[in-house]
């Protein structure tokens, strides 16, 4: 379906769903899909997802920018403070997903790789079952599929395990990968990580190390890489800013490395890379 034809359909939805919040509604801008929720303008940014090597791009992570006058004053974060109530904040967290989705569908360099999209904490404790199912719909408006998304769900490592493992192992078999984002920021729980058995496990920056630390930072990032293959989890290190940093992620044997050396966020995708194919002897 046409992108126009997309933004007409979800705004329909939206009117639907919220009459008298037209101004909430998806458009066209220069290329681009914005989205006006209390007052501001919205818009994607992606960040690329890099393999082992460094070098070869295997997918995007979408995050939430806030345009023009609040452009730079306002967190992206911030914007789910402004919903009213659960009710609405799942709305949003929806409609940014669906956001992000239109964005994508305007990068056509980027075909074969993922899109990895966070989902709102409050989103799995308000919605008691089925998850996925929503956007499963909306994707498929998109002409995109489960398998194409990954799922990043933060985990405060100190909450209820149970329901956050259903709303995982539901997304999983709809098709979805999930990834556990900021692990160790509050806990580094391993029992915890094997019963919520995501796909992918993302270290939080402060397990990166900075100058004069890399070597506390290996040794923990090289133990934590050897648990989650264990596990049969794939390992995400983020937030790389310099060449050393690098380094120590690739010797912990990461899967997946984002940071700003790598590529900082922008409104256009990387091109992907793809492996070549291995020359045939003539």
């Amino acid at each position: 379906m046409p992108l126009t034809e997309l933004v007409h359909y979800f705004n329909k939805r939206q009117r639907l769903a919220r009459p008298g919040y037209d101004e909430e509604g998806f458009e066209i801008v220069d290329g681009r899909v914005r989205m006006g929720f209390a007052g501001r303008v919205l818009g994607t940014l992606f960040q690329p997802v890099m393999a082992p090597d460094g070098l070869g791009v295997i997918g995007h992570e979408a995050q939430l920018q806030v345009l023009g006058d609040d452009a730079g004053r306002v967190p992206a974060q911030a914007i789910f403070l402004e919903a009213r109530d659960d009710a609405e904040l799942v709305h949003l967290d929806r409609r940014v997903r669906t956001l992000h989705a239109l964005n994508f569908l305007l990068e056509r360099e980027q075909h074969g790789g993922f899109l990895s999209l966070n989902v709102h904490p409050q989103l799995i404790s308000s919605v008691p079952d089925h998850h996925g199912h929503v956007f499963e719909g909306v994707l498929a408006r998109c002409g995109l599929t489960p398998d194409r998304i990954v799922l990043e769900l933060a985990d405060d490592g100190f909450g209820e395990v149970s329901r956050l493992a259903v709303a995982i192992a539901e997304y999983r078999e709809r098709g979805y990968r999930v990834a556990i984002d900021n692990f160790g920021r509050h806990s580094a729980d391993l029992d915890r990580l094997e019963a919520l058995a995501p796909d992918i496990v993302k270290l939080d920056r402060c397990l990166i190390g900075h100058f004069g630390h890399l070597s506390l930072a290996k040794r923990v990032m090289t133990e934590l890489a050897a648990e989650a293959r264990r596990l049969g989890l794939q390992l995400g290190i983020q937030c790389i800013e310099n060449p050393l940093q690098l380094q120590v992620a690739r010797e912990a044997g990461a899967d997946w490395l984002q940071g700003h050396l790598l590529g900082r966020p922008a409104e256009a995708c990387l091109p992907i890379v793809r492996p070549r194919r291995p020359r045939r002897a003539a």
